[in-house]
């Protein structure tokens, strides 16, 4: 399979469970190593790059089960987003040269992205506890606060209300605008794919059978049988 996405757009990914979705994220954020083949990104293959260095190269994700620490507060979880950004080496953290002022402007940049996501009075809550649709938009200020460029957004939508839905596209959306962002996106609300989408690539048994504008897309009968079904 093989698709590009232009700088700014809102690439969606969608197809069946077992289609591939989230194997190409793992590919593209090197948690697995694919056996040929290559990722470009801003003209660097990706395969040949190390894992710790993909956040360094302007790529962030969130994940499709949440993957934040229970016990530790909203504000320190967004935190964790910046840790390819910060100066301290072994020896200054050790002597604690620079430590609280680095970590003053670190907490400053994720309260920011907080307020971005209307979730400033979250801040010192554990992670433990709060509403679902709550701890999405916080994995979400985690990903951005590293200001990366291109943004992988793993079943985002997963578990959440339809007015949750509706709210989390209105985000991405703004975030991408705010922020110039490249996304893409894969997710199972196709009102949300087709609301917020400027293409649509469809992956099915791990080979892309159409790609698109959400409107071609909707009406792409390849897709209709393997995954959209025929309307009612």
């Amino acid at each position: 399979m093989s698709f590009t996405i232009d700088e700014g757009q809102i690439c969606a990914l969608i197809g069946p469970n077992g289609a591939g979705k989230t194997t190409l994220f793992n590919v593209v954020s090197r948690v697995y190593d694919p056996t040929e083949g290559h990722v470009t990104y801003d003209g660097k293959d990706l395969i040949h790059a190390a894992p710790h260095t993909i956040a360094r190269m302007g790529i962030a994700r969130t994940f499709q089960n949440l993957a934040l620490w229970p016990g530790m507060s909203v504000l320190e979880n967004v935190m964790v987003g910046m840790h390819t950004t910060t100066k301290q080496t072994f020896l200054t953290a050790s002597l604690r040269l620079g430590l609280k002022k680095e970590e003053r402007e670190l907490r400053d940049k994720a309260h920011a992205a907080l307020e971005e996501l209307d979730l400033a009075r979250f801040a010192r809550h554990p992670a433990a506890g709060l509403p679902f649709g709550t701890l999405k938009r916080v994995e979400l200020a985690r990903a951005i606060v590293s200001d990366p460029r291109l943004l992988l957004l793993d079943e985002p939508a997963g578990g959440l209300t339809h007015s949750e839905v509706d709210e989390l596209a209105g985000v991405i959306r703004k975030v991408r605008d705010d922020r110039n962002l490249t996304v893409l996106l894969v997710e199972h609300h196709m009102h949300m794919v087709m609301g917020i989408s400027d293409k649509v690539v469809v992956l099915d048994f791990g080979s892309k059978i159409a790609e698109g504008l959400p409107g071609e897309i909707q009406r792409d009968e390849r897709v209709i049988e393997a995954y959209l079904g025929a309307p009612a």
